[in-house]
């Protein structure tokens, strides 16, 4: 059972350790995007919402919705339709995806941001939309792992 503990314990510290990480990695590419991708007008092409269901182990089921938009844009006279709002994937309540959402109504003029070096990678935000969630997650699972590993009976 003690090695059972420890292993688990050091699963906590890995996987915070994981999520810490992708969190920096999604907020260095939205930097870098920010002073180095170059922007260019485009057209919302059409928007809307997806709708996320869930189930816990337990039978409770959560709904979430993920705003989802495609726009078009010019670069060097070659066309390119792009799905990103920002660096991650999100997902919110309906009044925060909604309220999201209403930002980019079809035929909305928008600032593309585009990579110079690979056109095609596109956002219309140059943010870590998921950054905060997995450093926090990441923070929990690494000091719970951390006390555990310290301070608790193996």
């Amino acid at each position: 059972m003690e090695n059972y503990n420890t292993l688990l314990y050091i699963g906590f510290i890995v996987a915070g350790l994981i999520f810490i990480i992708v969190a920096i990695n999604q907020y260095r590419k939205a930097k870098k995007a920010e002073k180095t991708w170059l922007t260019t007008p485009g057209v919302v092409l059409n928007s809307g919402l997806t709708t996320q269901r869930s189930q816990s182990s337990k039978g409770y089921t959560s709904v979430s919705y993920k705003p989802q938009v495609t726009y078009q844009y010019l670069v060097m006279d070659q066309t390119y339709t792009g799905e990103r709002l920002g660096f991650g994937s999100s997902s919110y309540s309906h009044a925060r995806a909604e309220k999201k959402i209403a930002l980019y109504p079809q035929g909305t003029q928008v600032n593309v941001h585009y990579d110079p070096a690979d056109p095609s990678k596109s956002v219309l935000e140059t943010k870590a939309t998921t950054a905060r969630n997995f450093l926090a997650l990441g923070m929990i699972l690494l000091l719970l792992g951390l006390i555990s590993l310290l301070w608790l009976p193996q």
